[in-house]
């Protein structure tokens, strides 16, 4: 096969999936999008974003994790819920990123190893596009992405969101769908990876100050259920993730 690599920057109508009452696309986000290569879309979006911010304090620019932060000994656990936003005298600056999640919705992990010790029947399938560590729920295929303002406890929402994916291989199974409160703003599929490498990249920037208070990650199947990957001979498309890039989160007024 082709090397298929894509860059996309295109108008939302052609890649939103809407089957809600309450979905109201917004109007022209630049969509950037790639599987396989994904170096040039990764850059772009972020060039899109701004410049990188690494202490709390900025109101434009953009924020990033790669997993790499998180120490070994965390491995193969659930994540602290603020690891990623630590409040208080003592917090870590350079952790204060804004991003947080719901752990009744999963059981959101980092691996060195592509997650064997959950399911080694996929572990070959997983890469990481940056540094050696990968993200992913490995309790449900379904779940939120929220924000906060960095270094604070208030609520923020976002501009641009978009993920790093390791082995989407199916065209219409993994997503992320883009809230403002309950109102999505569009559902979005990952490309999936080429031949020369297992990775995708799906970013979204809403224009005209469209905010964004959630992102719905959602992919087909998760890996504590033991199967194998699709490509393998299994039933499910299981994926794993690395880098989010996301513009700063601001405090919802």
């Amino acid at each position: 096969m082709k090397n298929t690599f894509s860059l996309l920057v295109l108008m939302a109508v052609a890649t939103i999936s809407c089957d809600k009452e309450n979905s109201t696309p917004a109007e022209n986000p630049v969509i950037i999008q790639s599987g396989g290569d994904i170096t040039n879309a990764v850059a772009n979006f972020r060039n899109l974003l701004g410049t990188l911010n690494t202490a709390p304090g900025a109101t434009s620019g953009r924020r990033e994790i790669n997993w790499d932060g998180v120490p070994d000994s965390l491995e193969g656990k659930a994540l602290p819920l603020d690891f990623f936003n630590p409040v208080g005298a003592n917090a870590d600056a350079s952790l204060q990123r804004g991003l947080t999640y719901d752990p009744g919705k999963g059981a959101f992990m980092v691996s060195g190893n592509s997650f064997a010790q959950i399911n080694s029947d996929a572990a070959s399938q997983f890469s990481a596009f940056s540094g050696t560590k990968t993200f992913a729920n490995t309790t449900a295929a379904q779940w939120p992405v929220g924000f906060q303002k960095a270094g604070t406890t208030e609520t923020a929402a976002v501009l641009g969101f978009g993920a790093v994916f390791s082995d989407v291989d199916e065209t219409s199974t993994t997503s992320l769908e883009f809230f403002d409160g309950e109102k999505s703003l569009g559902k979005y599929f990952v490309p999936p990876h080429d031949n020369s490498n297992s990775f995708s990249f799906l970013g979204v920037y809403f224009k005209n100050n469209q905010r964004i208070t959630k992102v719905q990650v959602t992919h087909n199947g998760f890996l504590a259920e033991g199967v194998k990957d699709i490509s393998e001979g299994g039933t499910k498309d299981l994926v794993v993730l690395d880098d989010f890039i996301y513009s700063e989160p601001l405090a919802i007024q």
